[in-house]
């Protein structure tokens, strides 16, 4: 393996070096990959993007995202002489997750971007909340998986699950909560 290769291949496993966080790289993954997430986010709406496009941006990001993945993690683990194939600065993982619970989320609640964003950042945090939550505990499914699939595939796996339920949750707290009494309590109404 070329040394260019694998600067790119470690650059985008560690999501542009959130992984080398020393402590929670996974939680630092995940941050860095909301960030991401919301500066894109705010440029399709500022340009007034439609929301499919934005969409399709996301699928297309995340299928390059984990095709890449799928055949740069072994290689990855090799290079860091790892047991384990999760090597814990590997996080395009949990960037992947994150970016498919935002969308599930943002798909339906791309208004609220426009309309309140304070209300729209409380939604944001809670799907980060549940998104780390399903990560780091990895109840039912989730646990199988991480358990059961020791290769690459497994490795993204388990993070697109914990994503699709956090995104899932989220849109559901937003359907039920969107006018709630919560938001005028905390000075966050239109």
């Amino acid at each position: 393996m070329t040394k260019k290769y694998s600067k790119i291949n470690e650059l985008i496993l560690t999501f542009f070096y959130c992984g080398k966080a020393k402590k929670a790289p996974g939680t630092f993954g995940t941050i860095g990959a909301m960030l991401f997430w919301f500066f894109i986010n705010d440029y399709f709406v500022t340009n007034n993007y439609p929301i499919i496009i934005q969409f399709f941006f996301w699928i297309i990001l995340t299928i390059l995202l984990c095709a890449y993945s799928f055949h740069a993690i072994p290689k990855y683990h090799l290079i860091k002489n790892s047991k384990d194939i999760d090597h814990k600065s590997i996080v395009v993982d949990e960037a992947v997750g994150i970016f498919i619970a935002l969308e599930i989320f943002n798909f339906s609640g791309r208004d609220i971007y426009i309309l309140n964003q304070p209300k729209f950042m409380i939604y944001l945090f809670l799907c980060f909340i549940l998104f780390r939550f399903f990560d780091i505990k990895k109840p039912w499914i989730i646990g199988i998986c991480d358990r059961k699939i020791k290769n690459s595939f497994g490795v993204m796996f388990d993070d697109i699950m914990c994503g699709i339920i956090a995104g899932v949750i989220t849109l559901v707290v937003y359907k039920f909560t969107l006018n709630s009494q919560f938001f005028s309590l905390i000075n966050c109404q239109n």
